[in-house]
């Protein structure tokens, strides 16, 4: 009687397991730029109910605006100028968000992920 192999080989199985460690690596280096970037969105969605922005200038918007993302331990974004636009808008303030983030995975490969935001804040 033949017996039929069942089951997988150990090649298979190191193919998965290699496949499976490429793809944790990659969650590895991704993810928490997914993360800061949800941060991000909070606050400036919060912003417009915050009873600090009552009656402010475009420089302290600004500054009431760093200062929670320096809160949340986002310091890169809190100093990049770039980040941000404040436009002025009827009876307050647009604050537009637009950053590239880049990052190794591994070797000479690496990932960019682009994100957009924006939100009307009502200081009047």
């Amino acid at each position: 009687m033949i017996r039929k192999q069942s089951g997988l080989t150990m090649i298979t199985w190191m193919v998965i397991l290699g496949f499976l460690a490429i793809q944790s690596v990659f969650a590895l280096r991704v993810v928490p730029v997914y993360i800061n970037y949800n941060t991000v969105k909070t606050i400036m969605n919060e912003l417009p109910e915050n009873s600090a922005v009552k009656g402010v200038s475009g420089k302290k918007l600004n500054n009431i605006f760093r200062k929670q993302l320096r809160m949340n331990s986002l310091y890169d974004l809190a100093n990049d100028k770039e980040a941000f636009k404040f436009s002025k808008i009827k009876g307050g303030y647009n604050i537009a968000l637009h950053f590239e983030e880049r990052g190794p995975i591994f070797g000479n490969l690496e990932f960019v992920v682009t994100f957009d935001h924006q939100v009307d804040v009502i200081t009047k």
